[in-house]
C-alpha cells in the first residue's frame, strides 16, 4: 500500500469516528448534571397559557436539553389548540418550545355551534369566553375523536381557510359557509345576505381576487344586494347573476 493511500485511509478513518462520537454524543451528555433543563420558554401561545404547555409537555427537572423532543412534540400535539410545534435545545440547559395555535376557521354544528380549524379539530371555546368571530357552518356534522368527519363540511372549511390566508377582508365579510352541488361552497355576506357567493372548494389565489375585486366593483355601483349569485368557479372569469324583482338601491 503506498504513502498516499495509507493517508487517505487514515483520514476516513478519523471521520468516521468523529461522525460516530457526534451522533452517539446526547446518549452520554444525558448524564451530566449541567445538562439539567433548568429553563424552558414557550413562545406562539395565544389562548393557551406557557404553564398549560409545560405540564402537557411532560418535560420535568429531570430531564436533559440531550433528550429526545419527539415525546415531547407529540404529547403537545395531542392538544387540540396545537397545530404544530418546534422543541430547540440551547445548550448547556435551556429549551424553547415554540408553539403553532390552531386558528377558528368557523363555528361548526356539531350540532352545537362550535369552534373548528381548517383539520375539522374541535377547538375550546376561548377562556375569555368571547366566541370567535369566524362565518357559522350550519350543516350538522358528525364527528368522532373531536374531530369532524363529514366529508362535505371539510370541504366547506378548507375554503374558508384559503380565503382566511389569500383574502383576509373578504374572509371577515362572511356569515355563513355551506356545501354546494358538483364539490362547490356556497357563501353569504353579513353585509348583503341576499346574495349567494360560489367557489371551488379550493379556489386558488387568482379566483379569489377576481371575486373580491368584483364584489367590490358591485358595490361601489351599488348593485350587490341586487346579485342574487356571484359564482367564482369558472376559469378566469366571475359570473354575476341578478334577481330582477329587486330595484336599485
Amino acid at each position: 500500500m503506498n504513502g498516499g493511500l495509507i493517508r487517505w485511509v487514515v483520514v476516513l478513518g478519523v471521520a468516521a469516528l468523529a461522525t460516530g462520537a457526534a451522533a452517539a454524543a446526547p446518549h452520554w451528555l444525558r448524564g451530566l448534571e449541567a445538562f439539567r433543563v433548568q429553563r424552558v420558554e414557550v413562545t406562539g401561545t395565544r389562548d393557551l397559557s406557557p404553564d398549560e404547555v409545560l405540564r402537557a409537555s411532560g418535560i420535568t427537572s429531570e430531564a436533559t436539553v440531550f433528550d429526545d423532543p419527539e415525546p415531547w412534540r407529540e404529547r403537545l400535539l395531542r392538544l387540540p389548540q396545537v397545530a404544530d410545534v418546534r422543541i430547540e435545545r440551547k445548550v448547556p440547559a435551556r429549551l424553547i418550545i415554540r408553539i403553532t395555535e390552531a386558528e377558528p376557521v368557523a363555528l361548526a354544528a356539531v350540532p352545537a355551534l362550535e369552534p373548528v380549524d381548517a383539520r375539522g379539530v374541535l377547538l375550546p371555546m376561548p377562556a375569555t369566553g368571547a366566541v370567535p368571530d369566524v362565518p357559522v357552518v350550519p350543516t350538522v356534522a358528525s364527528t368522532a375523536n373531536h374531530r369532524i368527519r363529514n366529508v362535505h363540511v371539510l370541504r366547506v372549511l378548507g375554503a374558508l381557510d384559503a380565503i382566511r390566508r389569500h383574502e383576509p377582508g373578504l374572509a371577515a365579510a362572511i356569515s355563513e359557509a355551506t356545501p354546494a352541488p358538483d364539490q362547490a361552497v356556497r357563501l353569504r355576506l353579513r353585509s348583503a345576505a341576499g346574495v349567494e357567493l360560489w367557489i371551488p372548494a379550493n379556489p386558488s389565489v387568482s379566483a379569489l381576487e377576481r371575486l373580491e375585486q368584483t364584489l367590490e366593483h358591485l358595490a361601489a355601483r351599488g348593485e350587490l344586494t341586487r346579485a342574487r349569485r356571484v359564482d367564482a368557479r369558472f376559469a378566469d372569469q366571475v359570473v354575476v347573476t341578478f334577481n330582477p324583482q329587486r330595484g336599485r338601491e
